[in-house]
């Protein structure tokens, strides 16, 4: 029996296309009902935080305006990019989990099953309240979760501080696009390193406890320069910043998150439960995951599912892998 590589592979290409096709079409309904939707942000005249984020609307005028294309065709294309790029980076990382790597043949399949179903299973909400950033975004927390477990192929310490570097570029080019998920992000992985008290990440513990720290505080620091210095103009309007309480007095909100929720649940129930050892970078994760929980709670709308679907998909592979130790559990017993 042939391993599952090259079927996943093709089966997530076509889970990513038929994503893009939706999204295509959610962009063009926006675009004729408005010709000018999204453009405020460009312009630098939309509302709080939506006009902080300019990491993918900018360079997508840019190109705009540069090409043939229009806008809708072109935020298309960068979800489309991005869902690839997570996808083969987090299907990447669920084949370095040694329960994977060093399972049969059967278990591999089962494995790769479960995450193209997951992938199946998130990818469709992009298009429910979509947004430019989520894919990208999605992508990024990837990129940096990758970073976490491999590092730059040089030998010895250049090799470690060209790591560093590319987790702070990673960083930086998250906090132009969702600073909260960077902050988020690089919460949970100062956390981990701090609880784990080892070096098992591809930083020695102390160095990306200092790059976690720094990643925070640029976070921080674009985030005051965006809505201070260069939008100081945007508010939020008639939109409460906390949300928390409106969750509760509005129960058509939890209805989305509800039909989202179940196998991060799942994930986190069955790790509790069962005390399954996590290695550093999924115990980083599944920290940033939490932490990011607690602030969507608080000051975003919980019906908006496609904010937690970056890091939903950041910890698939470890579902994955979950579900292939259960299986192994259960069998034995």
């Amino acid at each position: 029996m042939q391993r599952p590589k090259n079927v996943a592979a093709a089966i997530l290409v076509l889970i990513v296309l038929q994503m893009a096709f939706l999204d295509y079409w959610g962009y063009s309904h926006a675009y004729h009902s408005n010709p000018d939707t999204f453009m405020d942000v460009v312009t630098g005249t939309g509302s709080a935080p939506s006009q902080y984020r300019i990491g993918v609307l900018w360079p997508a005028s840019f190109i705009m305006h540069h090409s043939p294309l229009g806008l809708r065709h072109i935020l298309t294309a960068i979800d489309l990019i991005a869902g690839l790029i997570a996808v083969f980076v987090l299907f990447s990382l669920l084949e370095r989990f040694k329960i994977y790597r060093d399972g049969s043949i059967g278990m591999q399949w089962f494995g790769a099953a479960t995450f193209a179903l997951l992938v199946q299973f998130y990818l469709p909400w992009v298009t429910w309240y979509q947004r430019p950033e989520t894919m990208t975004t999605t992508a990024l927390v990837a990129l940096m979760l990758l970073t976490l477990t491999v590092r730059v192929p040089i030998a010895g310490w250049a090799g470690i501080l060209a790591t560093a570097a590319v987790q702070l570029l990673l960083a930086a080019a998250q906090s132009f696009v969702r600073t909260d998920v960077t902050v988020a992000f690089y919460a949970g992985v100062l956390l981990a390193c701090m609880v784990r008290g080892r070096d098992d990440m591809s930083l020695p513990r102390y160095l990306e406890m200092a790059v976690s720290g720094l990643a925070i505080l640029m976070a921080g620091g674009i985030q005051y320069y965006m809505s201070h210095i260069v939008f100081p103009q945007a508010t939020y309007g008639d939109t409460p910043i906390f949300q928390l309480v409106l969750q509760f007095k509005e129960p058509a909100r939890l209805i989305a998150f509800a039909l989202f929720i179940p196998p991060y649940v799942w994930l986190i129930r069955t790790l509790i439960r069962r005390r399954i050892e996590l290695n550093g970078a999924s115990t980083a994760i599944v920290l940033g995951s939490a932490i990011f929980m607690g602030m969507w709670w608080l000051v975003g709308r919980v019906e908006e599912v496609r904010i937690f679907l970056p890091f939903a998909m950041a910890v698939a592979p470890l579902t994955a892998a979950t579900g292939i130790k259960v299986w192994l559990s259960e069998q034995a017993a």
